[in-house]
């Protein structure tokens, strides 16, 4: 490793997990219908409902209270958030007066949004760029301002806003994800090439059984008793278990895979450290490595997604099954490959030119790539499991 190369410097704490809403809502229910006049109360119950996206009962809990005082301004942006989502988005707009967007910290979002759903698209765009120049950093406006640009047309101010908040020094996976987009659809095709080039910015490494015992590791996970289904809001879909918050499993070969990760991330970096690459110049001081094990067969997939969190992102490949592996034929990618290209996916047929590669698995594989990379995974098509460990270094700051 170069001497000139910082290191980063490795957190072995753990961010603080989301609180489990669901588990919180009977208690939540119990005391709202207890003792209704504690607004506090109600706001308790409706941020555990929004956590759980219940979005029914919160337009439920809060529509009786329009027009009376105890629809304060955050209960009134709540209302607003539940309202967009139950494609009542007039009735947001109604709740939001001036008041509720000057005290309630995200009621400017939600009047953007209903001005999105509602097709009111120039005064919205107006307003979110406004926004954005404000606060690069709100993910949630600017996926409305970017998908609005990239259907409608607007990619050169998408690639300007994008650009200011990366040149500026907070620019997300998501940022960097979109300006690809924007730029390939701009003509700039060049541009968006150097910026997703996979010769540079991607490394593979063959582990061996003497760096990782495979076994073990597979083991950990299939014998972990929260490993389960995967929630909705992840982009997996068809047979497929999880193990979420990896990095908490006290178990010595998971313990030994991460360690042999963050060396890996550290000569990662170091290989690239003098690339004239904003993904480099956007390097952590300091991280965490989180992530999860995946176990897909069949028809189990991943949908072409990004870690809008994440900063790199790391695979290994666990356990593939021997039938895949004998299966590739005619030029076609192997069942259970990593499939890299266009995100959002939305657009991917309009981007033609845009980088496509196909990383075939292989037991013992450790990739590392940006996590703006739009990514997606084939189905193995087979009932043996392939097991993956996927995780994503987190900036601490």
């Amino acid at each position: 490793m170069p001497t000139d190369c910082p290191q980063i410097v490795w957190r072995m704490d753990q961010p603080p997990p989301d609180p489990p809403a669901r588990s919180f809502l009977p208690l939540l229910r119990a005391a709202v219908m207890a003792q209704p006049e504690r607004l506090n109360l109600l706001r308790d119950l409706v941020v555990a409902l929004r956590d759980d996206r219940q979005w029914p009962e919160i337009f439920d809990l809060l529509l009786p209270l329009v027009g009376t005082s105890k629809l304060t301004p955050v209960l009134a942006c709540e209302l607003a958030r539940a309202a967009i989502a139950c494609d009542q988005p007039a009735l947001a707009l109604q709740v939001l007066d001036p008041v509720a967007i000057e005290v309630a910290p995200d009621a400017r979002r939600q009047r953007i949004l209903a001005l999105y759903a509602l097709n009111r698209i120039e005064e919205a765009r107006l307003a979110a760029a406004q926004a954005l120049n404000e606060n690069p950093s709100d993910r949630t406006l600017l996926q409305a301002f970017a998908d609005d640009c990239l259907r409608r047309g607007g990619v050169e101010v998408l690639a300007r806003v994008c650009r200011q908040a990366i040149n500026g020094g907070i620019g997300s996976a998501t940022h960097f994800a979109y300006l690809a987009s924007a730029l390939s659809l701009s003509g700039h095709m060049s541009e968006a090439l150097s910026l997703m080039d996979p010769d540079r910015l991607c490394r593979r490494v063959e582990l061996d059984s003497a760096q990782v015992d495979n076994e073990e590791l597979v083991q950990a996970i299939l014998a972990h008793p929260a490993l389960a289904p995967s929630p909705e809001r992840r982009a997996t879909r068809g047979h497929n278990l999880r193990l979420e918050a990896l990095a908490s499993v006290d178990h010595p070969a998971i313990r030994n895979l991460l360690a042999t990760i963050r060396r890996e991330v550290d000569n990662y970096l170091a290989e690239r450290f003098n690339a004239a690459h904003p993904i480099i110049a956007h390097r952590p001081q300091a991280a965490w490595l989180q992530g999860w094990a995946l176990v897909l067969s069949n028809d189990g997939h991943e949908e072409t997604h990004i870690h809008p969190q994440g900063w790199l992102s790391v695979i290994y490949y666990a356990r593939v099954p021997k039938a895949v592996l004998r299966r590739a034929e005619n030029n076609m990618p192997q069942p259970g490959s990593l499939a890299f290209g266009p995100w959002p996916p939305s657009i991917a047929e309009t981007l033609s030119d845009f980088p496509r590669w196909y990383v075939a698995p292989q037991e013992g594989t450790l990739l590392i790539f940006p996590s703006f990379f739009g990514h997606g995974t084939i189905p193995t098509g087979v009932d043996d499991p392939r097991i993956c460990i996927a995780l994503d270094v987190l900036p601490c700051e």
